[in-house]
């Protein structure tokens, strides 16, 4: 199977900061949630069988895990769900077409930001790029963790590799550890793989293993932008090294095309992840945006998400679930919500909304902090 051939076939489907509460929430009121109002939810593709679960389980519909076709090359496929609908065809194209987006991480984020979806779940935090965009366009986010997971570094299977140190790992993609030889392996160049900038994967990469550390020069994986890529990549490549969410590699593909190895001589497994032993355990996140109507269908489900039946919702998916639940966090990273935004004229005039010309907007937080004012103009 040619790389060329997998990438032109599918795109990725692909993904805010955490505070623990004492107690997890009592379960917000879902009941009146119905297809009519169901809220429009998008999202990274490794997330999907989570947005489809949390569907079903809120409207009542059963569902099923079924491989199907990644591609329409033998072989090519993932696990995905499957609802089992109790509804009108008319009604079942408007959950799964309009309620039910399937963007990539970075498009979800920019869908929230513009106002074309109300809910993303997704494997990572706003990226660099999104928060630019969203403060030039005036919006803020807010979010929590809703999940915990892992990013996975995958070898070939032929690799005989089974571990790397912390060190070993970024000096490879440093490009300081050019052959598999250095860490205990053959004797054969090493070849690192990336993704594509702002995808999730990437995005973790660069800011929970490298952290600030200087990435060489190395080609983005050459089957293109899809959740599959690296899984096609190492499948045909022995010397080559990449990553993935665990809940991707484990639930989703969970085919031996490549092999997870150990960090610091902890195994890459699930039961690492609860006990977060795992150097690089993550977390899932849910964001809203920050003038969500506080009533609406999303933002209770939002709210439901860390609830216990949320939390167990979670885990039916095959996500590990929070140690406790989060509570909700600006995106910015201060200490709570957005408590009051104001708008400032130039003549040193305060309004509660934005008003036409030219305005300085200042987002007040509970803790007495101030996000960075913006001038704003219309």
């Amino acid at each position: 199977m040619t790389f060329i051939k997998k990438s032109i076939l599918f795109l990725s489907l692909i993904s805010v900061v955490s505070c623990s509460a004492e107690e997890t929430p009592s379960a917000p009121p879902i009941s009146d949630i119905t297809i009519d109002n169901f809220p429009i939810i998008d999202g990274s593709d490794s997330t999907d069988p989570l947005r489809t679960i949390l569907m079903c389980k809120i409207l009542g519909f059963n569902y099923k895990w079924e491989r199907r076709p990644f591609t329409q090359e033998p072989g090519a496929d993932i696990k995905m769900i499957v609802p089992e609908y109790t509804c009108s065809e008319d009604e079942r194209i408007y959950l799964s077409t309009h309620c039910l987006k399937q963007s990539n991480t970075h498009m979800s984020f920019m869908n929230l930001i513009d106002d074309k979806v109300e809910m993303v779940i997704a494997a990572r935090l706003i990226s660099r790029d999104e928060k630019v965009y969203a403060e030039e366009n005036g919006v803020t986010l807010i979010g929590k963790p809703i999940a915990k997971d892992a990013l996975t570094f995958m070898v070939n299977p032929l690799n005989p590799v089974n571990n790397l140190s912390i060190s070993q790992l970024q000096r490879i993609y440093t490009g300081e550890i050019t052959n598999w030889k250095e860490v205990g392996g053959n004797d054969e160049e090493i070849n690192p793989f990336v993704r594509n900038r702002n995808s999730g994967s990437q995005e973790k990469f660069e800011t929970l293993v490298m952290d600030g550390l200087t990435i060489g020069d190395f080609p983005e994986l050459q089957v293109g932008l899809t959740m599959m890529s690296p899984y096609y990549q190492l499948e045909e490549d022995k010397q080559g090294i990449g990553y993935s969410p665990f809940y991707y590699y484990s639930v989703i593909v969970d085919n031996g095309s490549t092999r997870a190895i150990g960090i610091n001589g902890v195994e890459m497994t699930k039961e690492n992840i609860i006990s977060n032993t795992y150097p690089y355990t993550t977390e899932v996140y849910a964001a809203v945006r920050s003038d969500i109507d506080r009533n609406s269908t999303a933002y209770k489900l939002f709210e439901f998400l860390t609830t216990a039946e949320g939390q167990n919702i979670v885990n039916e998916s095959g996500y590990v679930p929070l140690d406790k639940a989060s509570s909700v966090r600006s995106i910015y990273g201060a200490n709570d919500i957005t408590l009051s935004t104001i708008y400032t004229d130039l003549q040193g005039i305060s309004h509660k909304t934005r008003q036409k010309g030219i305005m300085i907007k200042t987002d007040v937080y509970r803790d007495g902090k101030k996000h960075s004012t913006k001038i704003l103009a219309e």
